[in-house]
């Protein structure tokens, strides 16, 4: 099942006396984070997540099934939140997560092979590919937007990209 997991959330704190946490959500609209099923922790154990409040930022206030006081929710502070990929997209859609991005070879304007995306970075402005390029030890950076991807290719698991946009030593 661990493949088959999506990052969506972490618990952060605790809010208030009765059990109340901060989930840090990583969905789209924050409140999302409590609507998909089944939650998980890393073990795979399910959640039961209700919703408190939502403000304008990517931290939820939620409550947890069976957790009453502010020290059980405390100890929870650093949870992952998990569900399965098929919560979030139809098996028969052509969508992909940007996780499923890792791997993808990375092609430069000529349409020949130059590196692989090796993680996707985000502070705040915008996605970030790290890209390993070929003969290179130092990983290279790229905006993932469409300023710098030529052609994305699901199927193929490439990114066509604009060299130009290349952030390398």
């Amino acid at each position: 099942m661990t493949s088959d997991k999506v990052l969506i959330g972490k618990i952060v704190n605790a809010h208030g006396i009765k059990g109340d946490v901060k989930v840090k959500s990583f969905t789209m609209n924050p409140a999302d984070v409590c609507s998909y099923t089944p939650l998980l922790k890393s073990d795979d154990s399910e959640l039961k997540i209700k919703l408190r409040s939502a403000g304008n930022s990517d931290v939820i206030i939620a409550h947890i099934d069976g957790v009453n006081d502010r020290t059980t929710a405390e100890g929870l502070k650093g949870t992952e939140i998990f569900t399965l990929k098929s919560s979030i997209i139809d098996e028969d859609s052509d969508e992909i997560l940007l996780s499923d991005l890792i791997g993808f070879k990375i092609l430069n304007n000529d349409s020949k092979e130059i590196g692989e995306v090796v993680d996707i970075l985000n502070y705040g402005a915008g996605d970030i590919l790290e890209i390993q390029l070929y003969g290179r030890e130092k990983t290279a950076l790229l905006s993932y937007n469409e300023n710098s991807i030529i052609d994305q290719n699901n199927e193929q698991g490439t990114l066509k990209i604009d060299t130009e946009h290349l952030l390398a030593d």
